[in-house]
């Protein structure tokens, strides 16, 4: 489901699917064909069958209730789009029936977040016993590297999900725009993402 220039990640997922032969639909909703971007590309994709156009202008803007009907086990929605319309994309997925873990977004910039209040704490590698402080002016991924340690990292923002690591044990203060809330009860973003409580332990599979 994407609005406006948010098409442009589904593109890419349509490829990937489509060469795995999985099942799927890719809904483009937008203003005005003026203001739409790819239409030419997703009319000559091997997938093109599987795109739906809605075009506010022409009077086709999708119902989104009607599109997401039907919920079936296995089924998951992917949206990119303004914040409004990726609202309301989940929304509808979530009136009809659509689990959390089933419900994604994909942000082009941070969303508005809460005044966080960091505080030191302590990062336990229960590959190695490790333990590394991170302070309250670093982010968990920079005291790693300080300590030797390697995470890839990406966006830095919790938006990519790069960073993701196994989460062993500790009360978490997630900050991240990935994981779902069962996905947080075994998983971290490490470059955001930091122990609910000053000195706390969070212990986690590196």
């Amino acid at each position: 489901m994407g609005g406006g220039i948010g098409i442009t990640p589904m593109l890419a997922m349509a490829h990937r699917l489509h060469a795995l032969g999985a099942d799927f639909e890719v809904h483009y909703s937008y203003s005005s064909r003026e203001s739409a971007g790819f239409l030419d590309d997703l009319a000559a994709v091997p997938w093109c069958d599987k795109v739906s156009l809605h075009c506010s202008a022409e009077g086709s803007r999708a119902v989104l209730d009607e599109l997401l009907a039907g919920y079936q086990q296995g089924w998951h929605v992917y949206t990119c789009g303004p914040d409004a319309y990726m609202q309301s994309v989940i929304d509808a997925a979530t009136n009809n029936g659509f689990p959390e873990e089933a419900r994604h977004l994909e942000y082009f910039s941070v969303p508005d977040v809460p005044e966080y209040e960091n505080h030191d704490f302590t990062l336990r590698l229960a590959k190695t016993g490790k333990d590394v402080l991170v302070k309250a002016e670093q982010s968990p991924t920079d005291a790693l590297a300080d300590a030797g340690v390697s995470v890839d990292v990406k966006c830095a923002d919790g938006l990519c999900g790069v960073c993701r690591c196994g989460l062993i044990s500790g009360e978490v203060e997630h900050r991240d725009f990935v994981l779902s809330e069962k996905q947080r009860e075994t998983a971290i973003i490490l470059c955001q993402s930091r122990a609910a409580k000053k000195e706390g332990v969070v212990e986690i599979d590196l």
